[in-house]
């Protein structure tokens, strides 16, 4: 995982306008007993005592040059894995794992199986990694993410506020990082919390709770999340944002270790749901700060792009980890938001602080619906973005139903299986589109290009309640990606250059409250009715909105005329 991480760490790097050559002046200390370290693993048929010293190396390198970002993470998954391994006299595995990820049994003097008295047993080899049939601890990841932290960050200059705003610069290299580390961890607290809650009570209702819990407060304080993040700094509150989710969070574990009382746990989910109302938002606004005119509508299209397909891949590990891990999950979130709150301490951008109080809080949060609701461009394209976007949720809340009933013969775990694929999907169209769409669109008018971007979404989802096989629904599922992002730019892009950046994050959290508070009506009545008239009508009848609203908005010109 260390050379894997390392390797990434390099891509990823060079990618957003890193230097190679910044490698020859990285100075690690201690760096020979690393090297011996690492050859005493390949050594054939070595003995467990010269692994064992191998593990001690690379941790003692690593805590000794802690200082280098991402050090402390090896240190700390490289202990781990030591720790389990003396005490179990070999580096336990799931065998049960292995099978299911088709991986072949070890053969080393390392690993040994899992069994009934394994001490440590969460910290042991039973993660399973199905694309590359492997299975891995919890220490593997921190040393691999510590791995790739180490030349990513090592090999961009130092960043300076304002000289470069560009898609490759330092400022927006270490924002991309932070916010995609931190959007991983999002779904570990959700599934976790589920988990907690129906073991705690064996109840449906308090497990739905919970997941209320987690998700109201971007829709109800979306409002005041974005005039908080106005009067703070977008930068500095989304650092605030992620250092408190990261003791929030990291609460949780111990508090079900003492039997504390579950409602502070959902106490402690509860504050950082509402630290992520007001850290997406100040997201969103921070872009443009960030980046020139030129670059925004790329930038905001890499954002959603790797926003997706890490909604996807956390939502897929978050099983894996609540599996594996149980509770301890939530300290691996709780890691995601401090690594998050590490990057962002990077980005080097001039931020006025404003009073903060009740009042002016109220007070601005009222001014971002206002804002819109004056500006007669904002406005229509919020109504019309509203009406055309309404066979999202949809889409999101019956697409379960309909693989399990049309697809999985219903059976519940093919239709999880097949869920996660049609996510996947989904993720790499949108990936996609957000390497390819502004390349080949920048000549079009935002407002022409969202109403195209509406109407083959709609289109496609259409399509999509009638596909006949699996194969099919797969292929146009990566097409609905790319037609999410076909509206997802011009939207955002116009709502960044048609604020003030004082008041940008507020006018964000009152668009995103209305986005939220519409869409969770929306998922409870079409689940209520898929029953009665299935869940492809209703689809189908979305995908039509949708179409008809495109049409509805080519012919208003606030909507599609809009440069």
């Amino acid at each position: 995982m260390l050379a894997s991480g390392v390797a990434a760490g390099i891509i990823f790097g060079v990618a957003f306008g890193g230097d190679w050559r910044r490698l020859a002046t990285f100075d690690l200390k201690l760096w020979p007993v690393l090297v011996v370290s690492l050859l005493i693993r390949i050594i054939p048929s070595a003995p467990l005592a010269f692994y064992l010293l191998s593990l001690l190396g690379v941790a003692a390198v690593a805590a000794r040059n802690w200082k280098i970002p991402g050090a402390a993470l090896i240190a700390a998954g490289t202990l781990s894995n030591l720790i389990v391994a003396g005490l179990n006299a070999g580096m336990p595995y799931d065998v049960g794992a292995m099978s299911s990820v088709g991986a072949p049994p070890p053969n080393d003097n390392l690993h040994i199986p899992l069994a009934a008295n394994t001490l440590l047993e969460f910290l042991a080899d039973i993660i399973p990694v199905g694309p590359i049939h492997a299975v891995y601890s919890l220490g593997d990841f921190l040393v691999g993410l510590g791995g790739f932290l180490i030349p990513f960050m090592w090999l961009q200059p130092a960043a300076v506020s304002v000289k470069e705003r560009t898609v490759r610069s330092p400022n927006f290299a270490f924002f991309w990082a932070a916010q995609v580390i931190s959007r991983f961890g999002d779904p570990i607290t959700l599934v976790a919390l589920a988990f907690v809650t129906y073991r705690a009570t064996n109840s449906a209702l308090w497990t739905a709770i919970a997941v209320l819990i987690a998700t109201i407060p971007n829709a109800v304080f979306g409002f005041f999340g974005g005039a908080v993040a106005d009067a703070v700094g977008h930068r500095r509150v989304m650092l605030g944002a992620d250092i408190v989710r990261t003791v929030a969070i990291g609460i949780v574990p111990l508090l079900i270790a003492v039997n504390g009382p579950l409602v502070v746990v959902f106490a402690m989910t509860f504050l950082a749901a509402t630290c992520s109302a007001i850290f997406n938002p100040a997201r969103g606004a921070l872009v443009p700060a960030l980046l020139d005119e030129a670059h925004l509508a790329r930038g905001n299209a890499l954002v959603y792009g790797t926003d997706r397909a890490v909604e996807v891949v956390g939502g897929l590990a978050a099983g894996l980890l609540v599996a594996a891990l149980g509770t301890n999950a939530f300290l691996v979130d709780a890691a995601t938001f401090g690594l998050s709150a590490m990057l962002l301490s990077r980005v080097v951008i001039g931020e006025p602080r404003h009073h903060i109080g009740f009042a002016s809080v109220l007070a601005q949060a009222q001014e971002g619906f206002v804002i819109l609701r004056r500006s007669s461009v904002l406005w229509s394209n919020t109504v019309f973005s509203l009406v055309a976007q309404l066979s999202i949720p949809v889409v999101n809340g019956l697409m379960p139903t309909l693989l399990i009933r049309r697809f999985a013969e219903n059976d519940t775990a093919t239709g999880a299986a097949l869920f996660g694929v049609a996510e996947a999907a989904i993720a790499i169209g949108a990936v996609v589109g957000s390497f390819l769409l502004p390349r080949y669109t920048a000549a079009i008018r935002k407002g022409r290009l969202l109403v195209i971007g509406f109407a083959a979404t709609g289109v496609v989802v259409i399509a999509v309640a009638f596909a006949p096989t699996f194969p099919v629904l797969v292929a146009l599922l990566s097409v609905l990606g790319i037609a999410n992002v076909a509206f997802y730019v011009p939207n955002i892009t116009l709502l960044q250059e048609r604020t003030e950046p004082k008041t940008r994050a507020r006018v964000f959290g009152a668009r995103i409250a209305l986005v939220n508070l519409s869409w969770l009506p929306l998922i409870f009545v079409t689940g209520s009715l898929a029953d009665i008239a299935g869940p492809s009508t209703l689809i189908a009848i979305a995908g039509t909105v949708t179409v008809a609203t495109a049409l509805v908005g080519l012919r208003i010109p606030r909507v599609s005329q809009v440069a």
